[in-house]
């Protein structure tokens, strides 16, 4: 170098002079980097391809209280793992809608062997939840877990059953929780009350006017029980249906039930009552008739009566008394089966009312033999004609003569 290069130099030394092929610190630095980052990546890949299958990374987790366990918001997870190798875990936690959240914002580094972390569970929602771990190693690959876990809410669902004192259930009662009304009581006497939150609660049941309270803690996602039990009359219902023999109904019967009236029949020959379960005597009267049955009547059930009143049917009977010769006979007797129905007018003739069916009609009259007939007396008008004889004179007058005789003779 001549002398004249050697001064420019020191003269301005901001500009060192550097031969050709020169190469500075910092170039040397950063090719050792590339040199070094290549090494790594070539021998972790022809490591992992050559790791055994006996030898690759794997891991187990579980959880504090066991995968399927329950827990609640705010509880603390405890996670715990198992490695065969050291690596890098992430953790990541599962929603129930299937999303997933990571827990640690960098991996946690671990050797060969167990281990555990933990957070506090927050509320991003209710039901199946998990943990998915993902392990890591540059020299024995890489491996994945997952353990399932389930938050539930700090609430139970009540049974709540009614039913009465011989074991069957009631329907329709009213259930309040803590004094607001929840629902009615179904077929089966149960109401569920769902999510009732952990602590102290007063249930009601009412029922036909009684009422009955009862306490309940609840510390537990498991159902609750709880019965209440009414003594109640089990009732149903009679139905009386009243007809006459020709199966009319009878309007205005009146009806007893054990001896007590409890009502008329209606316009078509019914009447219905409410009573408790069980045997009954049912009676209908109307006018001179009557009628009655026994019967059993069942809880919720009604209970039909069919009975028959026989009602008497009046028609008008015509009599007429005549002689031998066709004249109407006067102040003849007549009677019907016995009763007296009176004395015929100058006409020979005796009307009244009569029931139909079979009946007998006698006529007498001093100075006639006495007639009998029978006739069958149909609804509507009736006309009957009874022929008398007179008596014989001469035979009377002998009769007359020997009770004259016995007379004198007894005197005598």
């Amino acid at each position: 170098m001549t002398q004249t290069k050697k001064n420019q130099l020191m003269a301005n030394p901001a500009k060192p002079y550097r031969r050709k092929g020169y190469i500075n610190q910092r170039q040397l630095s950063t090719m050792k980097k590339i040199v070094l980052a290549v090494t790594i990546l070539v021998l972790c890949s022809l490591l992992c391809t050559q790791v055994p299958a006996q030898q690759q990374l794997t891991m187990t987790i579980w959880v504090d209280k066991g995968c399927g366990g329950e827990y609640f918001v705010g509880d603390m997870l405890t996670v715990n793992w198992s490695v065969s190798h050291g690596c890098e875990i992430t953790f990541w936690e599962v929603r129930p809608d299937g999303t997933r959240r990571k827990e640690t914002t960098q991996p946690v580094f671990t050797g060969a062997g167990e281990g555990s972390m933990g957070w506090t569970l927050k509320d991003e929602g209710y039901g199946r939840r998990g943990v998915y771990a993902e392990a890591f190693s540059p020299l024995w690959g890489r491996a994945t877990a997952q353990c399932e876990f389930y938050v539930r809410k700090k609430a139970a669902d009540i049974n709540v059953t009614v039913r009465d004192q011989d074991g069957e259930p009631i329907s329709g009662a009213n259930v309040s929780l803590n004094g607001t009304f929840v629902a009615s009581t179904d077929t089966s006497g149960n109401v569920i009350i769902p999510e009732v939150d952990f602590g102290e609660h007063t249930i009601t049941v009412q029922y036909e006017g009684e009422e009955q309270t009862s306490r309940m803690r609840i510390a537990s996602t498991q159902k609750q029980f709880i019965e209440f039990v009414f003594t109640v009359e089990k009732r149903g219902s009679i139905q009386v249906r009243v007809f006459s023999q020709k199966g009319d109904p009878i309007e205005n019967v009146d009806v007893y039930i054990d001896g007590f009236k409890e009502g008329l029949t209606s316009q078509d020959g019914t009447f219905t009552v409410s009573t408790a379960e069980g045997d009954h005597f049912v009676e209908v009267k109307y006018q001179d008739a009557q009628a009655s049955q026994r019967v059993t009547v069942v809880k919720n059930q009604t209970t039909f009566a069919d009975l028959t009143i026989y009602l008497e049917v009046y028609t008008t009977l015509s009599v007429f008394v005549k002689d031998d010769t066709g004249n109407a006979v006067a102040d003849a007797n007549v009677y019907l089966d016995t009763i007296f129905l009176g004395r015929t007018d100058s006409e020979g003739k005796v009307e009244e009312r009569t029931t139909p069916g079979p009946h007998t009609v006698r006529v007498e009259k001093q100075g006639y033999n006495p007639s009998t007939q029978n006739t069958q007396i149909e609804e509507g008008g009736n006309t009957v004609t009874v022929v008398i004889t007179a008596e014989d004179a001469a035979a009377y007058g002998i009769l007359a003569l020997l009770g004259f005789l016995y007379i004198l003779k007894r005197r005598h």
